[in-house]
């Protein structure tokens, strides 16, 4: 149990740096005007706020296609963006499938540069892949931590010291997911880090999904959350 509380003071504390870092609400955004998000939607607000933000535009024909499969190059991309685009001159891209002149290459430049993706091994990233949830709360929270400061970020260190197993993060997930043993071992904390802060949450039975792909609406609404991190802190 003190194990526990120690992690989760942790984690906790990583949480309220990350906030340092985060936005307001979307409350006051334009509507977006796709025709096929209706006013009336869970997403509604969560792709105004992409919109009108710059993460995340249309498909094409005044369409955002909420029900749409996100791709690893798409995320990475909307997580450059949130950085403002970072100028990348100088640096190469190490992933052999990772062309020169993709739209998404200065994205996936920055991200492996900055520690946010290491790839789906050592020379690939498989950008045109949909992403998993639990890829997703690694790389968000990945991106976070270079908001951080060093004391910060040794913090993650210290959490995989108190818990070399990842026993008490297991047992952690299991308190608020059913299907907790399948988060991959590499995305445990990162995971945990994402719910704490209210970043992805589990659906109505209790389910995390970890090798789930999102749809572009859930991708947007993650966003919307990352954003509102600061807001939900205060709430709590």
């Amino acid at each position: 149990m003190k194990l526990t509380r120690s992690i989760l003071s942790l984690i906790l504390a990583l949480v309220l740096v990350f906030s340092l870092g985060a936005g307001v609400l979307a409350a006051d955004y334009p509507e977006s005007g796709f025709v096929d998000v209706p006013r009336d939607q869970w997403f509604t607000e969560a792709v105004d706020f992409a919109k009108a933000e710059g993460l995340m535009n249309g498909v094409g024909d005044n369409r955002f296609d909420p029900n749409g499969a996100v791709t690893r190059a798409m995320v990475v991309t909307v997580l450059y963006r949130m950085m403002e685009q970072p100028d990348v001159s100088g640096k190469t891209c190490t992933f052999v499938d990772v062309p020169a002149d993709k739209w998404y290459t200065n994205a996936v430049i920055w991200a492996a540069d900055a520690g946010v993706t290491n790839g789906t091994d050592a020379t690939h990233f498989n950008p045109t892949v949909p992403i998993t949830r639990e890829q997703m709360a690694t790389m968000i929270m990945r991106m976070l931590l270079t908001f951080a400061d060093e004391a910060s970020r040794k913090q993650i260190e210290q959490i995989e010291r108190l818990d070399p197993t990842g026993s008490v993060r297991r047992q952690m997930l299991a308190e608020a997911f059913t299907d907790a043993a399948s988060v991959s071992e590499y995305a445990r904390t990162y995971v945990l880090l994402c719910k704490q802060g209210k970043i992805m949450n589990g659906d109505a039975a209790g389910t995390f999904r970890p090798q789930a792909t999102l749809s572009r609406a859930e991708c947007a609404q993650t966003f919307l959350n990352l954003n509102g991190l600061a807001d939900s802190l205060i709430l709590q």
